[in-house]
């Protein structure tokens, strides 16, 4: 059930909002708390563990509910739409999923992780097909076990594969063009890639949960830079809020903006259960300027607006 704040929240903000230490004249937003979804024991669905979110370009919302091995699809507002999943091997079926990627307006890639595979669905949740590990004469080119997927808007799938620690791009028919980061790679070495963004320009951003960074690359798997390790701790899921980088920032408890130099604009959050409080937040998404949160242990989604300071 949304929890919707008006009166209510305006007369008691300055006492449960933990975010309230931002509003101050040195920093330029104050991070508005709008509504919650995905905790209400007595709705439609109740989230359990959730791990990823995407929105699509009409506002639909998909969260990746680990622990019930499925997917499910809300609307902006986070009203229930539909669901698919359970635990299993076959079609329509999960083991631990671990991402999701809508960048297409027609299809929804899944990353499967205990499957090792990548499920391809299409808008409604209607299971289209399976892209799983195959046993290639090059070894490297092997899936492993997938923590993230992008869909790039050549249509070329990227994969963080955190078995091997590197990520695998496959063309549109599903063929694996080459991988990158891996041992190999020097500075751009990745230790446990946990989420992938890839943007307008054809970068690819890695959040590298191990070495408490974001690692860049072209398009073509070279390594750009990487930036963050002196302010993130298990950084996770990646979103663009106009020319800012989202970060989920998960070891922090809190939700940090990156500017194009790389360094801190904003953030916002403690560990705790109050609206604005997060507790392992794991991803982001942005849609109409509203920034959705993914609070993994407390299993729900809270939803922000950045206004200005």
């Amino acid at each position: 059930m949304i929890r919707t704040q008006a009166i209510i929240f305006s007369v008691l903000y300055l006492f449960i909002s933990p975010f309230i230490l931002f509003a101050q004249t040195d920093v330029p937003y104050i991070a508005k708390f709008i509504f919650e979804f995905g905790n209400d024991e007595d709705g439609e669905y109740q989230f359990a563990l959730p791990i990823a979110l995407a929105i699509d370009l009409n506002g639909s919302i998909f969260v990746v509910d680990s622990d019930n091995n499925r997917l499910i699809k809300v609307d902006k507002n986070g009203s229930f739409l539909d669901t698919v999943g359970g635990f299993g091997w076959q079609p329509e079926q999960f083991d631990l999923p671990s991402d999701i990627s809508v960048s297409s307006i027609l299809d929804v890639f899944v990353a499967d992780y205990n499957n090792q595979r990548v499920e391809r669905y299409d808008k409604d949740l209607n299971y289209i097909s399976s892209l799983t590990r195959k046993e290639n004469d090059v070894y490297e080119l092997d899936l492993g076990f997938p923590s993230s997927v992008a869909l790039s808007k050549h249509g070329e799938l990227f994969i963080a594969d955190t078995e091997n620690d590197r990520i695998l791009k496959l063309d549109s028919f599903g063929e694996p063009l080459l991988v990158f980061g891996d041992y190999s790679w020097g500075e751009g070495k990745l230790n446990k890639p946990r989420k992938l963004e890839i943007t307008d320009n054809d970068l690819i951003y890695v959040s590298d949960y191990i070495a408490n960074d974001i690692v860049v690359f072209d398009y073509y798997g070279n390594f750009v830079h990487r930036f963050g390790e002196s302010y993130l701790n298990k950084p996770d899921g990646l979103a663009w809020w106009q020319k800012s980088l989202i970060i989920a920032d998960s070891g922090n408890h809190q939700i940090v903006m990156v500017g194009e130099q790389k360094t801190v604009e904003f953030a916002w959050g403690t560990k705790g259960d109050k609206y604005g409080a997060f507790d392992r937040p794991v991803d982001v998404g942005v849609y109409e300027d509203k920034i959705y949160v993914l609070d993994s242990n407390n299993n729900r989604v809270q939803v922000f607006e950045l206004v200005k300071n």
